[in-house]
Parts: structure tokens; C-alpha cells; sequence
């Protein structure tokens, strides 16, 4: 195939090429027409500009960067050793850049491989990227598989596979299969994730839909959540409704509105919950707080803290805590533990528990000496129903 050269320093006007392009460093091409169109391979040993767009088979460059100022279409692939800038739309199937990628655009490929940062002012869609430094797309965008070592923002709507990053994340919103960040994840927008394992804070503003959720600090929804699993080693803040299967928390969960689990509940610090708390077993080592508490089972842990109704088939209230009106099958009252009123087919009282209210029961009740009852149990046909909350 034959080959054009173009000399160290020079400009020059070009319109179609045929055969393969050799540019000498510094070099700079002016495209007649609009565009250059190189029927074969652009290689460089240094720094090129092109002004106008660039159409060809590939592009090489050694120790050099290169400045499109217009579109870039490539059939192969484009390697360049520092910087590749693109002042319009980017499309080629293979781009392996050393220092930095910026595509003014839009950008269409396959693989994207860069070792320092890339910037795309207009949509992307990319099979594979992967970046050393920092990600950063300002129009929608459809990616397989994202691998980044610093930080990401993604500023439009995202449809993504698979996002990897060291750093921190920032999202608008759209639709994730697997996330895991090693800092923080924070989504402005609605978004849906399959899987998301986050090493510090995670942060939703508006309804959030997540299937498998793991933070090691802290959970922050300013909105809505619908869940399947949720695993915090720290922290859930809960802005909204939240709906899904089973919630594990090390510290303390607060949630403004109703929390619903088809599941389990395991706190281990404190829970405040504005409204209901439904699970299926609900654990709570510290304190809780709801107008409502109801289950199939409930424990409260050693001194703990019950504010508000409890309503579960079993209850277990352990030592020297505290609780309000319980309504269950089977209710035990562990030693030195203070209750006010207790509805339940079978009741156990163990010595130390106090109970300043009424106990009514259906069927057996268990009173160890030395527990302090302010008014004789009575035995009932049917127990009433928790009372209504405000």
C-alpha cells in the first residue's frame, strides 16, 4: 500500500488519502472540504492536530498526543501514547489512550482503555472501559462494563452492567446490574440496582429500587426505598417508605415513614421507625421506637428500650428492659425488666420484672416470686386488639 508523508512541523491540506499517512511531529492537517478521508493507517511519532474531521482505518502514536478539531471515525483502533482529543464525535472499535481521552461528544466503541482520565461531553456507548484515574460522561450513556481506579460521575441517565471503582461514584440515576465502589455512592435520580456493595456511604435522593444491598458505613435514602437485602455495617437513614425483604444493621436505623420486611429485622444499636415496623422476626439489641411494632417474633436486647405497640405471636423482653403494651401468643418477661400492660395467650414473668399495668391471658401464665404486678392477671375468652396509634 502506498504512504504519504508528511514532514516534522508541517501544514498541510488534505483531502483524500490514498494509501497510509505518516505524520512527522507537530505536524498539522487541514482538512479541504471538511474532512480527510485515509484509506489506510495514520501513524505519528509525536504530537498531530487535525482541523476538520478525520475518517481512516487507525491511528498510532508514539510519544505524542493528538488534537482532532472535528469528528474522528476510525474502522480499527486508535493508540495513543499521551493525550487524544476529539472536538465532536468519536467512533472506533478500539481505543487505547496513555493520558487522557476527551470527546467532546459523542463516543461509540467497543473497548476503551485509558490510563489517566476521560471526559465525554455528549452520550456514550462502549462495550468495555476501562480507566486508571477518573470517569467523568455528561450524556446518557449504555456501557457493558465500567473499571475505573478514582472517581466517577456519570451526569445523565446510565444503563450499565457492571460499574467498578476504587473512589467515589456520583450517578444521576437509571438502571445498574452490579455496583462495587470502595468510597461512597451518591445517585441524584431514580435508579434501579441489582447488586451494590459500597466500602464507606452510600446516598439515594430520590426513590431508589435495589435488590442486594451491602455499605460498610452508612445508608442515606432521602426518598422511597424498595429492597430485597439489605446488609450496613454502620448506619440506615430512611427518608421515605421502605419496602422489601430483610434488613441486618451493626448501629442504629431510622426510617421518617413505614418499614416493611417480608423477612427479618436485625438491629444492633437503636431503631426509630416514625411509623410501623413490620417483619417477620425483628431483633433489636439497643432501643425502638415505632407506633406500631408487629411480627411474627420480637426480642428486645438486655436493657434495652420499647416506645410504642408490640404485636407479635412471640415476644421475648430480656433483662432489665423496658416496654410499653405487648400483645402476643407467647410473651416472656425476663428478670428486672419493666413492663406497663400485657395481652397474651401465654405469659412468663421471671423474678425482678415489674409490671405496672393490666396482664390479661387465654390460656397459662408463668409468675416467678419476686416479680412485682401491680394487678391480679385475669384470664379472658378473646384478647383485645392492639389499640389504634395517632
Amino acid at each position: 500500500m502506498s504512504e504519504q508523508i508528511i514532514e516534522k512541523g508541517q501544514t498541510v491540506r488534505l483531502g483524500k488519502v490514498k494509501g497510509n499517512l505518516k505524520i512527522g511531529k507537530d505536524a498539522t492537517l487541514i482538512a479541504d472540504n471538511g474532512i480527510i478521508v485515509v484509506d489506510g493507517s495514520i501513524t505519528s511519532k509525536g504530537n498531530f492536530a487535525c482541523e476538520g474531521d478525520l475518517r481512516a482505518r487507525s491511528i498510532r502514536t508514539k510519544n505524542g498526543s493528538v488534537e482532532i478539531v472535528g469528528h474522528l471515525e476510525l474502522e480499527q483502533y486508535a493508540q495513543v501514547d499521551n493525550k487524544l482529543e476529539v472536538n465532536g464525535n468519536m467512533l472506533c472499535p478500539e481505543v487505547a489512550v496513555g493520558g487522557s481521552l476527551d470527546v467532546a461528544k459523542d463516543l461509540t466503541s467497543e473497548s476503551v482503555k485509558v490510563g489517566g482520565t476521560i471526559k465525554i461531553g455528549g452520550t456514550a456507548k462502549i462495550e468495555s472501559l476501562q480507566v486508571g484515574g477518573t470517569l467523568k460522561i455528561y450524556g446518557e450513556n449504555s456501557i457493558g462494563s465500567i473499571s475505573v481506579g478514582g472517581t466517577v460521575k456519570l451526569l445523565a441517565t446510565s444503563s450499565v452492567d457492571e460499574l467498578k471503582v476504587g473512589g467515589t461514584v456520583r450517578v444521576t440515576g437509571g438502571k445498574f446490574e452490579v455496583i462495587k465502589v470502595g468510597g461512597t455512592f451518591k445517585a441524584s435520580e431514580k435508579i434501579e440496582i441489582a447488586s451494590i456493595d459500597v466500602g464507606g456511604t452510600a446516598k439515594f435522593e430520590e426513590d431508589a429500587k435495589i435488590l442486594d444491598l451491602d455499605v460498610g458505613g452508612t445508608l442515606k435514602t432521602s426518598a422511597n426505598l424498595d429492597f430485597g437485602k439489605i446488609d450496613v455495617g454502620g448506619t440506615i437513614k430512611i427518608g421515605g417508605n421502605a419496602e422489601g425483604e430483610t434488613i441486618k444493621v451493626g448501629g442504629t436505623l431510622t426510617c421518617t415513614e413505614n418499614l416493611t420486611c417480608s423477612g427479618n429485622i436485625k438491629v444492633g444499636g437503636s431503631c426509630s421507625i416514625e411509623k410501623v415496623l413490620t417483619g417477620d422476626e425483628i431483633e433489636v439489641g439497643g432501643s425502638v421506637t415505632a407506633k406500631l411494632i408487629t411480627g411474627k417474633y420480637f426480642s428486645i436486647g438486655r436493657r434495652g428500650e420499647v416506645q410504642g405497640i408490640v404485636s407479635a405471636e412471640t415476644i421475648i423482653i430480656s433483662s432489665r428492659a423496658t416496654a410499653q403494651d405487648l400483645y402476643g401468643k407467647e410473651i416472656r418477661i425476663e428478670e428486672n425488666a419493666r413492663i406497663k400492660n400485657i395481652y397474651g395467650d401465654d405469659i412468663s414473668i421471671e423474678e425482678g420484672a415489674r409490671v405496672s399495668g393490666e396482664i390479661l391471658y387465654t390460656n397459662d401464665i408463668y409468675i416467678e416470686e419476686g416479680a412485682r404486678i401491680s394487678n391480679e392477671p385475669k384470664k379472658v375468652k378473646t384478647l383485645p386488639e392492639p389499640k389504634a396509634y395517632d
